[in-house]
């Protein structure tokens, strides 16, 4: 099977899946999506884990289960605890928590890769931790199942019609950019302007958003959500190029690893979470 066909299965059975647990699974403040959230943080962070340690050749000794405490965190925060600042807590206990032990493990190698530890550390409880939950933050805004849905339709159609884009007209204008030579000008041009269109025909024809987003609103939010997309996308290749490894991980077929399908999600959900607050 084709690269694209596996791409078209795989977003077939996802988004119905999202589906599902959006529209007919939020009992209990949409647990059910958080509990996805907690497994996709964890196997995420194994993965960048992975990535880190080949590029920095050094040990990382902090668990993916604990990065899979944010959004847990934020489930906890959104459902019971809306006044307290969870997620900003568990954030500063968790790296503090993980640099201290450098106190124990520093001495292994006279402390010479206690920086290098320390930012990857850094790095995992960023990405995916903390970008993850605002992905759940989309939940606390008006309409949010409209809302989360139209999130997932712009960073699915961004990447599915990048790549058509990008085979169909793109194999003249590819290499643009160094980190991911295979990336054309066509396919970028293309995701955006599909990403923009598919946010008006959203805000035009759904109940709730038509009545507070307007026309050049849901422009706005289409071209950002897909440009922050295409940034994360490119991010991603930049871990796994200082890696020297093609994929992240094998878990998802046409795709590579979990990383490899998230990271334009983790990139633009502040952005699209960001833009949603201020309209």
């Amino acid at each position: 099977m084709t690269s694209m066909g596996k791409r078209v299965i795989t977003t077939v059975i996802t988004l119905p899946t999202l589906f599902i647990i959006i529209f007919l699974l939020p009992h209990y403040s949409y647990l059910v999506l958080s509990l996805l959230a907690v497994l996709t943080a964890t196997y995420g962070a194994k993965e960048l884990k992975g990535l880190y340690e080949k590029a920095e050749e050094t040990t990382l000794h902090i668990s993916p289960w604990a990065i899979g405490l944010l959004p847990l965190a934020q489930w906890i925060e959104i459902a019971l605890a809306p006044n307290l600042p969870l997620v900003d807590l568990t954030v500063v206990l968790l790296a503090l928590f993980f640099f201290s032990t450098e106190l124990r493990y520093g001495d292994r190698d006279n402390f010479s890769k206690s920086l290098s530890r320390i930012g990857g550390e850094s790095l995992l409880i960023l990405y995916p931790g903390l970008l993850i939950t605002f992905i759940q933050r989309i939940l606390t805004l008006p309409h949010p199942p409209a809302s989360l849905i139209l999130f997932f339709l712009l960073v699915f159609g961004n990447d599915i019609f990048a790549f058509v884009f990008g085979m169909s007209m793109g194999r003249k204008n590819k290499g643009i950019i160094k980190v991911s030579p295979n990336k054309s000008l066509a396919g970028f041009i293309g995701g955006t302007l599909s990403a923009v269109a598919l946010a008006v025909l959203y805000c035009l024809f759904v109940p709730g958003i038509k009545e507070d987003i307007s026309i050049w609103m849901a422009v706005v939010l289409g071209l950002a959500t897909s440009s922050a997309a295409n940034i994360g996308d490119l991010i991603e290749s930049a871990f796994k190029r200082s890696a020297e490894v093609k994929d992240s991980g094998f878990l998802i077929p046409g795709r590579g690893g979990l990383l490899d399908s998230i990271d334009s999600m983790l990139a633009s959900a502040p952005i699209y979470w960001l833009l949603l607050t201020l309209f």
